[in-house]
């Protein structure tokens, strides 16, 4: 009993402020152990599926855009979209619910079956109609599909109908993901008539070029869009249209075309 009397007490306000740091420091802990779980839930993709990879993309996520944000259009302009874009209809239902920074997914809604196959059938009658300016290699945001790259031919020109987007992206145009979904380049009045309309939203690192933080230099433009996965023809057909738009813009040929999605 005379060693229990012997303990210091504390002082209820450093009790207090103790307890808290416990609380704190308990509580981290359980957001990073959840939050890494989810994270290697989203599958392979730009970052490793480890530790080092979800520590990268967590100290990304204060200059990421927010969810919220990844909707916003104010810094598109509000004309000059190709005709197949402003005819677009609106999406039927709420918008897809999309997770992480690095990879980048869609978690709801995803494409029935049968769609599948005809999106794998878009990309490749896209590649085939248009192999002049396009070419097929490993994504390099990805690191493990396969992505369109517009060529280095096009690339090198001095073709002022080239964006500098294309530049910025290495080539890449966009790829098809696990889920279905996809990524894709934009026009910038195209990529916000294709989020008003409620196709798609911006990735999370693909800020406005006059943000005080942006990732141009991490070969991420700003029109870079997540477009929600068909979950029927009807949105097939509205994917078509938005990735030969992406071709169009990308490559400065106004020409290019992709005809169709539903045989190879």
């Amino acid at each position: 009993m005379d060693r229990l009397t012997q303990i210091p007490k504390l002082p209820p306000r450093e009790l207090a402020l103790n307890a808290a740091a416990v609380t704190a420091a308990l509580s981290a802990i359980i957001w990073c152990i959840r939050d890494y779980h989810e994270f290697l839930a989203l599958g392979p993709g730009g970052a490793a599926s480890n530790i080092r990879g979800w520590a990268m993309v967590t100290m990304l996520r204060p200059f990421a855009l927010s969810k919220g944000g990844a909707r916003q259009v104010s810094s598109y302009p509000a004309d000059g979209a190709h005709e197949d874009i402003r005819d677009l209809p609106r999406r039927v239902g709420s918008p897809a619910s999309v997770g992480g920074i690095i990879p980048h997914r869609q978690l709801s809604q995803h494409p029935p079956e049968e769609m599948k196959q005809h999106i794998t059938n878009l990309f490749k009658n896209a590649l085939a109609q248009n192999s002049d300016v396009l070419e097929e290699r490993l994504s390099l945001y990805e690191k493990h599909n396969p992505a369109l790259f517009v060529r280095e031919h096009i690339l090198s020109s001095n073709d002022p109908a080239v964006p500098e987007t294309a530049r910025i992206a290495r080539g890449e145009l966009g790829h098809i993901h696990p889920d279905f979904s996809l990524h894709l380049y934009l026009s910038p009045a195209d990529a916000r008539l294709v989020i008003e309309k409620g196709w798609g939203e911006k990735h999370r690192l693909s800020k406005p070029d006059n943000s005080i933080f942006n990732f141009r230099r991490f070969h991420m433009a700003d029109t870079y869009l997540l477009i929600y996965g068909p979950r029927n023809e009807e949105e097939m057909e509205v994917a078509r249209k938005i990735l030969q738009s992406s071709i169009r813009f990308m490559t400065g040929r106004t020409d290019a075309e992709v005809s169709q999605w539903s045989a190879a």
